[in-house]
């Protein structure tokens, strides 16, 4: 009985053990949105090289206190208006009509619009052809250009739609960034901006999608404070030389309910700048982007921008009412059809 006794206490105890090597940790974005974190974990690309700065990862950069100045946030906004299947020599292949808007805003102390487009596609998967649209929609002329996207997946003209604004994107960075004495913050990734300007442009990806540092290097990720940052890591395409220079930073204090990773933006820039104006550039905008972190109410909060937040909704009222757009684009399918 003692033995049966203390064999269940033993039991009991591993039982609790093992529970606790479980931890629960929140994202803070709304689930609406997905999560801030998805990335594929263990997946560590072979083109990231940590070591470009300094090999010591054990404690974080503190930048000096944020310079004031003129920065623009470029950002933009996507959506699909309706989806349709396009047939051809009896082949189907998914496609949507889309609508997206790019735009800035100009802070100096106070925030302004500024310039932006509006660009409307009609995009087929497949490697199928279309030809351009035009249709009326209340008192307005739409012009829906064709874009062609080889791959046969469903979402393959999403992803057109999306590289056709992220084109829009750069196009808007590229003008503001050819005056002098600016910085210009793109919210995501620098892939489609690879050309010189007079003024730097920094990318912000505000959700980690791909996990490019190996255990040891991105456990500094979790002990960064507001405004700290990682040391500067290199991005390339296998075989290719230095694409951009990249870099984490936090925005808002840490929770403890929340993951390591919460509050944390990755920020690029070319490497083309070199590696002196790199760690200049990271110092200046990591210590900088505390102050515009995103507001509790934004459901992708901390790391949507307040100003990119205000563009967004802005950007979204200068696409049309969608419910017009959307009538007017069937109306026409049924004309053609007829």
């Amino acid at each position: 009985m003692a033995r049966s006794g203390w064999r269940q206490s033993r039991l009991s105890w591993a039982s609790v053990t093992l529970r606790r090597v479980l931890t629960l940790r929140a994202d803070p974005w709304t689930p609406d949105y997905g999560m801030g974190f998805e990335a594929r974990l263990g997946e560590v690309p072979a083109s990231a090289d940590p070591d470009v700065e300094r090999t010591d990862w054990s404690r974080p950069v503190s930048p000096a206190e944020a310079e004031r100045g003129v920065i623009w946030f470029v950002d933009g906004v996507r959506r699909v208006e309706l989806r349709v299947l396009a047939e051809e020599d009896g082949a189907r292949v998914h496609g949507l009509f889309g609508s997206w808007a790019v735009g800035a805003v100009r802070s100096d102390g106070r925030a302004t619009f500024a310039e932006h487009d509006v660009g409307r596609n009609l995009v087929l998967g497949g490697g199928r052809s279309a030809t351009r649209v035009e249709l009326e929609a209340g008192p307005h002329r739409l012009v829906f250009e064709p874009r062609t996207e080889t791959g046969p997946d469903p979402d393959t003209p999403l992803y057109g739609l999306q590289e056709a604004m992220r084109g829009g994107e750069a196009a808007i960075a590229t003008r503001i960034a050819g005056s002098r004495g600016c910085l210009v913050l793109v919210d995501g990734p620098l892939k489609t901006l690879r050309d010189e300007t007079t003024s730097p442009i920094v990318g912000v990806v505000k959700r980690f999608v791909r996990a490019y540092l190996g255990p040891e290097h991105d456990a500094l990720l979790g002990r960064l404070a507001p405004g700290e940052r990682t040391p500067l890591f290199g991005l390339a395409y296998e075989g290719q030389p230095f694409e951009r220079f990249a870099w984490y930073t936090r925005l808002v204090p840490s929770r403890a309910a929340w993951h390591d990773h919460a509050g944390l933006v990755r920020c690029e820039v070319r490497a083309g700048a070199g590696i002196d104006a790199a760690r200049s550039l990271a110092d200046r905008v990591s210590a900088m982007l505390p102050r515009f972190a995103g507001r509790s109410t934004d459901p992708r909060y901390p790391q949507n921008l307040a100003p990119v937040g205000g563009l967004e909704t802005w950007l979204q009222h200068r696409m049309g009412h969608r419910g017009l757009i959307r009538r007017a684009i069937t109306e026409w399918l049924m004309r053609e059809a007829a």
